[in-house]
């Protein structure tokens, strides 16, 4: 071979080796550039679960527990003290009463169940029958015997949020402010029209599947504190 081939050959080596280091270095910024994006990815991503996380740990505290044992099963409601402190202390007053043991659920709706009442509670037991006028006035007195609440109206109305219900004012049509006494509600469809008119006081924490099944033939056997 001679010089001037060689020199050829030689130039063209140097050529494909120059050639296989900048597609060496091209990888190596590639590399570089998509574990800098994956990085901001991974950081982005802790962010938002960091937020997230401080936004759940931001909402309501529960600060009790009520437990109602029913015919389906047991429900166990978180309290909110700290947002409804007088509705709080007004329905622990009532359940250590006794007041709620062996009352009917007696409005069961898609979106909602409720109880609470004597008097409703034993209209509903007898259905079309007419109950006894003296288990009635029984039954009356003692919801009559309860005073009112304050309404402590902030959180909304989602599935599972546990509400005082309230009496309806004939000539507004809308809920009594103030008026808030035994009667209260489970949610179980989201309903944050109601917002502006009753107070949300806890949510179902554990047995929502059992309120799901409730019907108007079932009880709460018993209501206790925790």
């Amino acid at each position: 071979m001679g010089r001037a081939q060689k020199l050829k050959q030689q130039r063209k080596e140097e050529e494909a080796q120059r050639r296989k280091e900048e597609k060496k270095e091209s990888l190596r910024r590639l590399l570089t550039i998509a574990g800098f994006i994956l990085a901001i990815g991974v950081t982005v991503a802790l962010v938002l679960l960091v937020n997230h996380l401080k936004k759940e740990e931001a909402g309501p505290k529960v600060t009790s527990k009520l437990v109602l044992e029913t015919s389906k099963g047991d429900i166990v409601v978180g309290l909110y003290g700290n947002e409804a402190p007088l509705t709080v202390q007004h329905v622990t007053e009532l359940v250590n009463q006794g007041f709620y043991d062996g009352l009917r659920w007696y409005r069961v709706e898609d979106f909602v169940v409720q109880t609470g009442s004597h008097y409703h509670s034993l209209l509903a037991e007898y259905g079309e029958a007419e109950p006894d006028q003296a288990a009635l006035e029984e039954a009356m007195g003692k919801d009559q015997g309860v005073v009112a609440v304050q309404d402590e109206i902030g959180l909304s109305n989602l599935r599972g949020m546990v509400g005082m219900a309230k009496p309806t004012d004939p000539q507004t049509q809308q809920p009594q402010a103030d008026s808030a006494t035994t009667d209260f509600y489970i949610l179980k469809q989201d309903a944050v029209g109601l917002d502006a008119y009753f107070t949300i006081f806890g949510k179902v924490i554990k047995g929502m599947d059992v309120v799901d099944a409730l019907e108007a033939t079932d009880t709460i056997t018993a209501a206790r504190m925790e």
